[in-house]
């Protein structure tokens, strides 16, 4: 049987709690120079997108697990009261990683220098953010496609994947590049999103429910989501874009002379960019949607 309890509000949420804390995760990297000279807009962009979009994803997973919380504020003061709960894990979580993102937004803001303590602290909480996306998921048992391992594996790789995107369509459209340890490390990201995909079908499809969500993602309803918008833009397009980088066409000369832009600079193009946020969003809708309880 299909699940029907949630819908399109926990699928936006698990988007973009995911997209959020990838972009700081990005961000930190790029400030302490893990990607090479970045133009600062790429890690200012993520330390601003991380709060706002993980904000607007937890009122939309409040309305949809707690809509009684609108108007009976005491409802939201409760979910801090079961520490064990993954619920109230998930509200402390959400809850610092949403102060310790602001905080850092505004230092790198007004000082461009931020405290190692503080960036570790943030790093910390949105890892621990972007698995509680998927351990959202994992926790229930009666529906196979969501109890694997592999379900806040894939979403904790696709949630670094969307957030570099994001950070990097802001960069582009201010006509700054990107340096080939981005588009290197973004590879190795759709490669391990690709195994991970492979081997949570794989393992789901053992039981009749998890066969019958994998068929329904396929072959079903919502192949068009899954092949054409997870596997051709999210995952395809970004890795041929990425190839010429691994091949080392880095640059060419016209035959006047000048040199023309950088092949990995054109595979970084702002359509790819987007390509891979489609192909992450796409990845909550089949999950959500695809989902079927034990027979």
């Amino acid at each position: 049987m299909q699940q029907t309890t949630w819908g399109w509000l926990i699928v936006i949420y698990l988007f973009l709690g995911g997209l959020g804390a990838g972009a700081f995760l990005g961000s930190a990297l790029a400030y302490k120079g893990f990607f090479g000279k970045l133009n600062e807009r790429f890690y200012k962009f993520g330390f601003l997108l991380a709060p706002v979009a993980v904000i607007t994803g937890t009122v939309l997973l409040l309305f949809d697990l707690a809509p009684s919380a609108a108007i009976n504020p005491f409802k939201i003061i409760q979910l801090y009261t079961q520490p064990t709960s993954m619920m109230s894990i998930g509200t402390y979580l959400l809850t610092f990683f949403i102060i310790v993102s602001l905080l850092i937004y505004l230092k790198a803001l007004k000082a461009n220098k931020i405290c190692d303590h503080m960036l570790m602290l943030g790093v910390i909480l949105a890892i621990g953010v972007m698995g509680y996306t998927g351990l959202l998921l994992y926790v229930v048992k009666a529906i196979p496609l969501w109890a694997s391992i592999w379900v806040p594996i894939i979403f904790v790789i696709s949630a670094v994947s969307t957030g570099i995107s994001a950070n990097a369509i802001v960069t582009l459209q201010a006509g700054h590049r990107l340096t080939h340890s981005v588009h290197k490390f973004h590879a190795v990201l759709v490669l391990l999103e690709i195994i991970s995909i492979i081997m949570l079908f794989a393992i789901v499809s053992r039981e009749p429910a998890g066969f019958a969500s994998v068929s329904f993602i396929t072959s079903g309803t919502l192949a068009p989501v899954f092949w054409i918008g997870f596997v051709l833009l999210g995952l395809f397009l970004p890795l041929v874009s990425a190839s010429g980088v691994f091949l080392g066409n880095n640059c060419c000369v016209t035959t006047d002379g000048n040199t023309c832009l950088a092949h990995a600079e054109i595979n970084s193009s702002i359509v790819n960019e987007i390509a891979v946020l489609i192909g992450g969003f796409c990845l909550r809708v089949f999950m959500i949607f695809g989902a079927f309880y034990i027979f």
